[in-house]
């Protein structure tokens, strides 16, 4: 055993032993930070210890993020806020690109830990010039707001005081919602809600309030402390300029909130993700998967069988990584809002009305989900690729899908691939990146066929059966995409998945093409059966039917309430 145990602790990455050095340090850090005086202080012992980092794992290569930071800074300065984000992510993700072809220009290859800072650089600077942008179109609309309001008519005290109709109801965070019937796809009257409308004057007020949470004007040198701030500067968790300033200036957080409490309550599971990658690791070694052994030795089940331990050693490491970077964040205080204020990971606080209150707050109603990066049960157990893609990364998937995602005026489906080929990107040039991420959109494509076709079709009882079945087919999807994202060259990916017959693609195929089928088939017989009603009913008739035994019974129905009139008026 302690031969054994020797193997498993040496056959560690060094880089991993630096990677968690450093993170476990900077949690340590984060008790003597929380402390400090707000302002300067934070700012500048946060940036010193940022760069300490930096220089340690990057030593002459620091130059890169400190490059890219003024090139930012200089857009930021001279470009119109109109353009600023835009020219900010043109320009940090062409820098990208050179940085990782430093050999190719003759300058040398920058280490791994210096290349994840990179990222998280490009991350941030992108970030804040989207909020700058963001800021500058918000003061817009607030001007065009408020010349509305000077137009219209004064609300009177009788308008103010109307009762709200009958269909409005008001949940429990204040959000008006107003009842509405709609028709489903089977013609079944289904009651829905949707935001009650708002008037001039409650949009102005809303405005206002997303001018105090969100608005940012930073200055070079604010920029310069928030990008090398030694929360998430090695591998995140990403988080808005704003959330950094609320953090220094001691905005989010408060009196009773009890930082280390918080850090322990996310460590709990984290030595049961060590000692699983260690065990898997050393019995599941990713190496073996790039040998000729297992194509000559073993046949085409084991090595599909192979993917799933492989991609569990993926998911503890990153299980690990990520929940220590988080806990340098709490213990460092950032990212903590009041519960109620609904905040989301990468985002912070949504319902800002819940701000306002200038109570004291116990240490359990905060909560520190605007840094939530992973939620490993969910990556789990969650049915769906889509929904499991949500639990992954949540803070860099909410950069994705504010600044790409959601500024383009697409249709759905190239919209996520769009985003996926900018997540392939920014993650590396290897080929297995976009192997692996380009596979996601036709996956998503058919879930939601699927979803369409048959899911909301099922009772409960089905729709727990098809949960189960779908969530067996994500895991075998994530685990041979994740074959691509960890072996990383086109040779070596291609040779893997070609060993068992492109099985995660010739899926998607199948399934698109029984998906197809069925559509096909039924669309006939709701034809026919469409055809059997009119037949049986005439053109105008409002009935509706969902099979041939209901029709048959309607049928029936009506010919007996026919002998029925027709008896009555036999015995006038």
């Amino acid at each position: 055993l302690p031969r054994f145990t020797e193997n498993i602790l040496f056959s560690m990455n060094w880089d991993d032993i630096i990677y968690v050095s450093l993170l476990v340090s900077s949690i340590g850090f984060g008790h003597l930070y929380v402390h400090l005086p707000v302002g300067s202080a934070r700012r500048w012992v946060g940036t010193c210890v940022g760069l300490i980092i930096m220089t340690v794992v990057s030593g002459i290569h620091t130059l890169h993020p400190l490059l890219v930071s003024v090139i930012n800074l200089l857009i930021l300065q001279f470009v119109s806020k109109r353009w600023c984000h835009v020219v900010s992510l043109v320009v940090s993700f062409s820098y990208l690109l050179m940085f990782r072809l430093c050999s190719y220009i003759g300058l040398p290859d920058p280490p791994g830990h210096t290349n994840a800072i990179q990222m998280m650089m490009t991350l941030k600077l992108v970030g804040v010039c989207f909020e700058v942008h963001d800021t500058w179109q918000l003061k817009k609309d607030i001007k065009k707001s408020t010349e509305v309001l000077a137009t219209s008519p004064p609300a009177t005290n009788s308008d103010s005081k109307t009762t709200k109709p009958e269909d409005q109801v008001e949940t429990t965070d204040g959000t008006e919602l107003r009842k509405r019937d709609v028709k489903s796809d089977e013609g079944e009257t289904v009651t829905r809600s949707k935001p009650a409308p708002k008037s001039p004057e409650e949009l102005h007020e809303d405005l206002q309030l997303r001018l105090k949470y969100e608005a940012v004007e930073p200055s070079a040198l604010d920029v310069m402390h928030y990008v090398f701030n030694y929360c998430g500067i090695l591998t995140g968790p990403y988080y808005k300029y704003r959330v950094y300033s609320d953090m220094v200036e001691g905005v989010s957080g408060g009196k009773q909130l009890v930082t280390w409490w918080w850090c322990m309550q996310r460590l709990r599971y984290l030595p049961l993700y060590g000692v699983l990658f260690l065990l898997s690791s050393h019995f599941f070694p990713l190496q073996f998967a790039e040998s000729t052994t297992i194509f000559s030795d073993y046949n085409i089940m084991y090595r599909i069988a192979y993917m799933t331990p492989v991609f569990f050693t993926f998911r503890m490491r990153l299980y690990s990584g990520f929940v220590l970077s988080e806990c340098v964040c709490i213990m460092a205080g950032l990212g903590a809002y009041p519960s109620d204020s609904k905040p989301k990971p990468g985002k912070g606080p949504t319902l800002y009305k819940q701000l306002e209150s200038s109570d004291d707050r116990s240490n359990e109603s905060y909560n520190y989900e605007t840094v939530h990066n992973i939620d490993e049960y969910g990556a789990d157990f969650t049915a769906t690729v889509r929904e499991g893609m949500r639990c992954w990364n949540m803070t860099v998937q909410y950069w994705l899908a504010t600044n790409i995602y959601k500024r383009m005026a697409a249709p759905k489906p190239l919209k996520e691939a769009v985003t996926m080929l900018v997540s392939a990107y920014w993650h590396g040039m290897y080929t297995g990146y976009y192997l692996s991420l380009l596979t996601v959109p036709f996956i998503l494509m058919i879930e939601d066929y699927y979803a369409r076709l048959i899911r909301r079709k099922l009772a409960e009882k089905g729709t727990r059966i098809y949960d189960w079945v779908t969530w067996f087919l994500k895991m075998q999807w994530f685990a041979y995409m994740g074959m691509a994202f960890l072996l990383l060259r086109v040779d070596t990916t291609l040779t893997y998945w070609r060993s068992i017959g492109f099985v995660g693609h010739g899926l998607i195929l199948v399934l698109h093409a029984f998906a197809q089928f069925v559509n096909l088939v039924y669309g006939k017989a709701q034809f026919k059966l469409k055809k059997a009603s009119e037949t049986a009913f005439g053109k105008d008739s409002r009935l509706k039917v969902k099979s041939i035994p209901e029709l048959e019974k309607q049928v029936k129905e009506e010919r007996r309430l026919k002998l029925l009139a027709a008896a009555a008026k036999k015995e006038e």
